[in-house]
């Protein structure tokens, strides 16, 4: 056999090499919608919702029934997604300050868009960002070479200012720059950016995240949509979200239709994803959303809250028109699609999976078994079909949940998907184990884990107690306050009286003269939403209960300085004799000046006076 000559080789591979490095990755664009509910989809099962597009998407691709996100709002759910990590791990545990030049995501974390980027990738974030508002937390220095969009939570989608609190803060920015659109439809706005971002990089493979500002209030859909749904008789406001989902919609049909135009759509991967449940706050009129068959909504972590509607599509290269019932965190995404790309990745351990095999072979079983979850007080331990949470929240309002009975709540979700019933009577050592795995979590503890609330007996419980002013309309049960038993760690759990801007005061009547030595009162810290500590808390006394004596002011027992929600407690030690004490509770306000909510009203939650 004749030697084939040195030269020869070294210019085949030579040739070999550059064929290799010019073969083109793949495009890929990550939509994440806002606030969507898991049943808000034609292909998830909603008999109400126009969304063609979407479900066309599905039909080319795979769509998951057991897809969830990290966490049950938007902040750490898109930190999880862009950095493959746990929101704990990613620095990034709950939603992110509005004040000018707070910091958000971590600069040292690495992002998709940075592993990307690494990769030859042009890189591109258009829409919402809600990940700080820091030069060092911005899209810019986070791995994208381009940006366009709003850095806070939400905007109004014509006038581009704060929708919570605007109109004195306007968010518009493109690349470290505020911009101006005045009047501009801020959907089309995107739509438009992305089809002059992939037009201009069509040459290059690259990665676009569309993060979607839509459904999340305010709901200011298409008046073609909006006429659609009234004339199909939908009520308000599911006639406004559904109209906000179908505007949504149109526009992927429209990015769509141009990746078609141009060549490019079996050279596309498309993941489509909703950052968290719908929402039933103030703001989006209570509602709107669809959980489908499941319990909760944004901020819970019952299935309703993280469970959301996913679909991966890429023409040619994955199974088209098939429905995955397999376990997918949104921190799986990165090294997923990372090995897709054929990407170098030289990133350390991260929390999520390579589920790429998965994708290819549908029938494969899902390398995830198990996930976490924590989100303020509630948190989650899923293994398998077990599904234990702590201090379970249920913003959908679909049934009643027991403060002390159902502080540990108990699913299998092989047999009910609902979680409308507690297992965990029925399965203590299930229990036993899922809480002894939270524990052994990175960032689980035993402190977490709810214990039997003991009532303590004090001269006020079994008092008259009544308030000398007016109450906030959603926090009208003071019985709360004198029934001997301490609140959990959530204003939101039914065991604290809360307050907006103003201040509380409670006349109580212990039925007969009783010697006094101490007067406390709880109270809630949570500056992440808005609630602070009393500014002053002051007792007066009486025998006749109207003739009340000077006042005593009480202290503050709270030596914590370092945690940002916390439990405390005002008090004063005095021995004196009285039938009747009036209690006054002063609110700060507004929030302080270095606060995200910074002039806006404050909160003051309280839960229990104690008199000893």
């Amino acid at each position: 056999m004749k030697k084939i000559p040195l030269t020869i080789l070294l210019l085949f591979f030579g040739y070999y090499n550059l064929i290799a490095q010019n073969i083109k990755k793949p495009n890929v664009i990550v939509i994440y919608t806002d606030d969507q509910g898991a049943g808000d989809l034609g292909c998830y099962g909603a008999t109400d919702i126009f969304s063609p597009n979407i479900d066309k998407l599905a039909e080319d691709g795979i769509r998951f029934t057991q897809a969830y996100v990290a966490a049950p709002v938007c902040a750490p759910s898109r930190a999880a997604l862009l950095t493959g990590n746990y929101p704990q791990r990613a620095g990034v545990p709950g939603n992110t300050s509005a004040s000018i030049g707070s910091d958000g995501l971590p600069d040292e974390q690495y992002t998709m868009a940075e592993l990307f980027k690494d990769n030859g990738y042009k890189t591109a974030h258009v829409g919402k960002w809600h990940l700080g508002m820091s030069e060092a937390s911005s899209p810019n220095n986070q791995g994208f070479d381009y940006y366009f969009g709003h850095l806070r939570g939400c905007i109004d989608n014509y006038s581009h200012f704060f929708f919570w609190e605007g109109p004195n803060i306007h968010d518009l920015h493109e690349n470290g720059k505020e911009v101006f659109y005045d009047g501009k439809y801020f959907p089309d706005l995107m739509a438009e950016k992305v089809d002059a971002f992939i037009d201009k990089n069509q040459p290059d493979p690259f990665f676009l995240f569309y993060a979607i500002n839509m459904p999340h209030y305010p709901y200011q859909p298409t008046q073609k949509w909006k006429n659609y749904y009234s004339d199909k008789g939908v009520e308000f406001p599911r006639s406004d979200y559904g109209a906000f989902i179908s505007t949504i919609d149109e526009r992927i049909g429209m990015l769509i239709d141009q990746l078609d135009s141009l060549g490019l759509r079996e050279d596309t991967i498309i993941v489509y994803q909703s950052d968290n449940g719908y929402s039933t706050e103030m703001r989006a009129f209570n509602g709107g959303g669809s959980s489908g068959p499941y319990r909760g909504a944004k901020s819970s972590l019952f299935e309703g809250g993280i469970r959301l509607p996913t679909i991966i599509s890429w023409k040619g290269n994955l199974p088209e028109n098939k429905v995955s019932k397999q376990f997918l965190l949104n921190t799986d995404w990165m090294p997923t699609l990372s090995k897709l790309c054929g990407l170098e990745n030289n990133k350390s351990t991260i929390d999520g999976i390579d589920l790429s095999s998965m994708l290819m072979n549908t029938q494969q079983k899902s390398p995830r078994t198990s996930a976490f979850w924590k989100y303020g007080s509630q948190w989650v331990v899923r293994d398998g079909k077990w599904k234990l949470i702590a201090y379970p929240k249920d913003t959908s309002h679909k049934g009643e949940l027991d403060l002390e009975g159902d502080a540990l709540f108990l699913s299998n979700l092989d047999e009910d998907v609902s979680e409308m019933t507690n297992l965990a009577s029925k399965h203590p050592e299930i229990v036993k184990k899922l809480i002894k795995k939270y524990i052994e979590w990175d960032y689980g503890s035993i402190d977490d884990v709810p214990k039997e609330t003991k009532k303590v007996n004090h001269l006020a419980v079994d008092a008259i107690i009544k308030s000398t002013l007016p109450l906030h309309a959603n926090y009208k049960n003071i019985k709360v306050l004198t029934d001997g038993k301490r609140g959990y760690l959530d204003y939101s759990s039914g065991q604290w009286i809360g307050q907006e801007g103003q201040d509380l005061e409670f006349f109580i009547d212990l039925k007969k003269e009783q010697n006094i030595e101490k007067i406390s009162c709880g109270y809630l810290e949570d500056s992440g939403n808005w609630i602070f500590k009393p500014k002053q808390v002051s007792v007066s006394f009486s025998s006749n209960g109207k003739d009340f004596k000077e006042s005593l002011f009480l202290t503050d027992e709270e030596n914590n300085k370092n945690k940002n929600t916390f439990k405390g407690k005002f008090s004063v030690e005095k021995p004196f004799t009285a039938r009747y004490l009036k209690i006054n509770i002063k609110n700060i306000g507004v929030c302080p000046p270095t606060h995200q909510g910074a002039g806006s009203n404050a909160w003051l939650f309280i839960d229990e006076l104690y008199i000893e």
